[in-house]
């Protein structure tokens, strides 16, 4: 019940532009981008080898009240967004997020959020640090803009249950509630300028 009302006030704060502050943690500030990702697991655990994910608001048609929505089409240049930082982890995703779940569009159906900003995404600095400094297991690449998460990879195949502090696998590879992800991604933004696009990899 607490994680469940914890993840509902973040929620609500961002979509209304108030400001989320977890206690004794970085709070993300309020921004007019929505949070896009994939997460891709180990299909021998029963992971679901791809899954690309929309944090709109719970709430939202959408998303059906789930913790983190699977994405049925990316829109607007989300996609792109997702081929720029998956490139600098050393991923290539262009086959795959060109037909899965569907086509890419240019549409933008999220109003008042904008799309993601992929030319300012693209012409981002890089920024590598260790794999051991990630507030997440199985985070690889993060977008900024302003300190925002605007888009990320999770990808734990080849890391233990006990690596991700489970005890069961899951489908999506790691066994967290929307606020401690969000939480997490939060702490990682310390870790590039307060200010613009920044693109976070953490590497070996």
């Amino acid at each position: 019940m607490e994680d469940s009302v914890r993840a509902l006030v973040l929620a609500l704060a961002l979509a209304i532009g108030g400001e989320s502050k977890l206690a004794g943690q970085a709070a993300i500030q309020p921004s007019p981008y929505l949070t896009t990702g994939l997460f891709i697991g180990a299909i021998e655990e029963g992971a679901r080898i791809f899954t690309p994910v929309r944090l709109v608001p719970f709430g939202h048609p959408e998303g059906l009240n789930h913790q983190f929505p699977t994405v049925q089409q990316l829109h607007g240049g989300e996609d792109q967004v997702l081929l720029t930082i998956g490139q600098a982890a050393g991923l290539r995703l262009a086959a795959t997020l060109q037909r899965y779940p569907t086509q890419p569009d240019s549409l933008w159906p999220y109003a008042p959020y904008q799309p993601p900003p992929v030319a300012a995404i693209r012409a981002a600095p890089v920024t590598t640090v260790a794999y051991q400094r990630s507030p997440l297991p199985g985070l690889r690449a993060v977008a900024f803009v302003d300190r925002f998460p605007v888009s990320f990879i999770v990808d734990t195949r080849g890391l233990s249950l006990a690596a991700r502090h489970m005890p069961q696998a899951t489908t999506m590879g790691l066994d967290v509630t929307r606020a401690e992800f969000l939480n997490a991604l939060s702490a990682a933004g310390a870790l590039v300028p307060a200010h613009g696009a920044a693109i976070l990899v953490f590497g070996s």
